[in-house]
């Protein structure tokens, strides 16, 4: 037999599609309908959306020396944070008593006021939503809500547009407090600066007094005697200059010392400037806030999170001696100013110890004191405008967030969820991807014989015909001529089947009971008989008789009585009414008479029918589990296994084929039964172009050895 090799077709997947229509078409009708109830029966959603910009904080108007804007990207990220956090979506659900609205609406109100409150908070936290435009500092507020009915609509607009307010009342009430507070300090400061130059001035008055110095200028110019006035001058302004600087760097100092470590982590590097801590803050807070957004998807052990806060740990150790760093050179720029300042006095003491005999003490005193007085009036007056700047900066209008558009109210057919169309469209393609997929899986696990190919294949044997479904007996009325066909083709095939090799005896058998043997040996030797052959059909199926009652025959005498001497051969032969066609029926068998065919007189009996006819058929039972069809097929010229398309599995079909060849059987081939012609047409047809290609071939050859 020709092995051809066989590739997976488009069209292989098509039929199994067609052989399972009907588990396709239920799977997809289900799911539609549930997708469609479903998609019915859930509520409407609605969206409410505001659109604000975020800026960093300034002055709407510049007053003073406008300040460098530094761009921080973890900005807008905080923003996120801050607009869901649960003071702001608390506030709102105060604000508009939205406990009172859902919790009726949603079924909690029979909870305590705080856990209702907890409740609602979380269930606008689950349904707000905010999302960043791209490249702009535009932020869009998004709150879906499907409850209450009545009013969903308005409700989604009213809080989103309240998550709005109150982030930025939040925003201009924390920026405000902020610079409340630290303008409080300043004016202690400035007080006590105050009074320092009160105490300067009274004991400059009190040294004048004392030794009665008579001032000429403000500054008491006229009282430097005979001092070199240029260098002394001079030195008198560098040593100005250091002690501003050193106060400058003692008051760093103390503010730094004063400080805790979370305040020098979080503004440090403003009051000192330092570019290293500003990064390691930047990197913290960056950190912080993608662990955030982690924690609400991932879980606390998750390697992500543990590599999250493992960094943060390092940074915090960074962060830790980076400040340590940033006191010691605090202080150490006040030492250096310190010696800077102990140098000019120094020598200006030396310039004035020239001098000092003319002079006198009380000059030196006075001087000493003028000069306290002269930077405690600095010092004063520089706090003094700047915190008059600040306060009247602080009146000024700082936009930090501009509503760009305000929610609206959705129409009652605008709502975003759930989508009838899209649904639906999903529904038929999961109902698709679910009927097919099912098909398939049921086509894997059904392991019937299905094709030609699995034939072939699994068993190495030819199938000499195909035979479709609803075939009727030819005998009677009824019958579609066109099944014919198939029948003629098998009688092609068998007459020219080399292992036949011109025997005229077949027993038709199958591996299970109801594979439709029994009719396709009755409409075979229909075909043989109308085609000219003197044909007979014996019903060698004791067990099971059924020719008789096709036949529409008496089954009283037949096989049984013949072998058992009780009747003879041309007694019990039936003529029935088509021509070229007799019936040899099974007989009445009775206890004890089923091994009368494993007897040397079945096998005479056969060689006188074929001595007589030019087809013997016998209806043979099962082969599996009857020991009569083992009989029958060592005695007959060939054996004809039926299997039925789509019933058993390919395991019976091999073990019928095996019994059949260990008990010396001729297997000519296979007759593939019950083909659901609509659904395995090109199998039906390429079948027939095979067969007609072979007998074509065959009968040509025929000819030529003829010749």
């Amino acid at each position: 037999m020709i092995d051809r090799q066989e590739t997976l077709h488009f069209l292989d997947y098509w039929r199994i599609i067609c052989a399972r229509k009907e588990i396709v078409i239920s799977v997809a009708l289900l799911v539609i309908l549930t997708g469609v109830i479903v998609t019915i029966s859930l509520p409407k959603v609605y969206m409410a959306s505001c659109v604000i910009e975020v800026k960093e904080e300034t002055p709407d108007v510049p007053v003073f020396s406008p300040e460098m804007i530094r761009y921080n990207p973890l900005f807008l990220r905080t923003q996120f944070e801050i607009i869901q956090s649960r003071p702001v979506i608390e506030e709102v659900v105060r604000k508009l008593n939205l406990t009172d609205k859902l919790a009726s609406a949603c079924g909690y109100a029979f909870l305590p006021p705080d856990a209702a409150l907890d409740r609602t908070v979380r269930l606008i936290s689950g349904n707000l939503k905010v999302q960043q435009y791209r490249d702009t500092n535009l932020i869009e507020v998004q709150i879906y809500m499907s409850e209450p009915a009545d009013s969903v609509q308005q409700v989604v607009a009213d809080i989103a547009n309240a998550v709005v307010d109150v982030y930025c009342d939040q925003m201009s009430r924390r920026s405000k407090d902020a610079v409340t507070r630290a303008l409080s300090a300043v004016e202690e400061e400035l007080n006590t600066l105050k009074k320092k130059v009160h105490t300067a001035e009274d004991r400059v008055e009190e040294i004048r007094k004392t030794y009665k110095i008579t001032l000429i200028t403000s500054y008491g110019d006229s009282a430097a005697g005979s001092l070199d006035k240029v260098s002394l001058a001079a030195l008198e302004n560098l040593r100005i200059t250091a002690r501003v600087a050193l106060e400058d760097k003692k008051a760093k100092l103390g503010k730094i010392m004063s400080m805790s470590h979370d305040e020098l982590s979080g503004s440090g590097h403003y009051v000192i400037g330092d570019p290293a801590l500003n990064s390691l803050v930047g990197a913290k807070r960056e950190s912080e806030v993608q662990l955030s957004a982690l924690l609400r998807t991932l879980g606390p052990n998750h390697p992500d999170i543990e590599r999250i806060q493992q960094g943060i740990s390092e940074l915090n150790v960074k962060i830790d001696e980076a400040i340590d760093g940033m006191k010691r050179g605090v202080r150490a720029e006040y030492e250096v100013e310190k010696a800077k300042l102990e140098i000019l006095e120094d020598e200006l003491e030396a310039l004035k110890a020239e001098e000092i005999v003319s002079e006198g003490a009380g000059y030196r005193e006075f001087n000493a004191a003028k000069e306290d007085l002269r930077h405690a009036k600095q010092i004063r007056d520089e706090l003094a405008v700047r915190h008059w700047e600040e306060k009247i900066e602080l009146r000024v209008p700082k936009t930090i967030v501009e509503i760009v558009e305000m929610a609206l109210a959705p129409g009652i057919d605008d709502n975003v969820s759930p989508d009838i169309m899209l649904n639906i469209m999903l529904s038929i393609i999961v109902a698709l991807g679910a009927g097919i997929g099912l098909a398939f899986f049921i086509e894997y696990l059904d392991t019937s014989v299905k094709t030609i190919e699995d034939v072939e294949r699994y068993m190495n044997t030819l199938v000499l015909g195909v035979i479709p479904q609803r075939v009727k007996p030819f005998t009677g009325g009824g019958s579609d001529p066109s099944h014919a066909e198939a029948y003629r083709v098998l009688r092609a095939n068998i007459q020219f089947s080399k292992e036949l090799k011109g025997g005229k005896s077949l027993c038709v058998t199958s591996g299970s009971v109801g594979e439709g043997k029994s009719l396709t040996v009755l409409n075979y030797a229909f075909i043989c008989a109308q085609l000219g052959d003197r044909s007979i059909i014996v019903d060698s199926d004791l067990h099971r008789p059924r020719q008789h009652k096709m036949l529409g025959y008496d089954n009283k005498v037949g096989l049984v009585n013949v072998l058992m001497g009780e009747s003879t051969l041309e007694d019990s032969i039936i003529r029935t009414n088509i021509p070229n066609l007799d019936f040899l029926p099974s007989g009445k068998a009775a206890s004890g008479t089923h091994g009368l065919l494993d007897t040397r007189r079945m096998k005479e009996l056969l060689e006188v029918l074929k001595s007589n006819y030019d087809v013997v058929m016998c209806d043979a039972p099962p082969i599996i589990g009857v020991s009569d069809a083992s009989l029958l097929a060592r005695e007959a010229d060939g054996v004809l296994l039926i299997i039925q398309h789509r019933k058993y599995p390919k395991v019976v079909s091999g073990r019928a084929k095996d019994i059949i060849t260990n008990v010396g059987g001729n297997l000519i081939g296979v007759v593939l039964n019950n083909i659901n012609i609509s659904r395995d047409y090109s199998y039906y047809y390429q079948h027939y172009y095979y067969s007609y290609s072979q007998y074509s071939r065959s009968h040509g050859d025929e000819k030529k050895k003829g010749k």
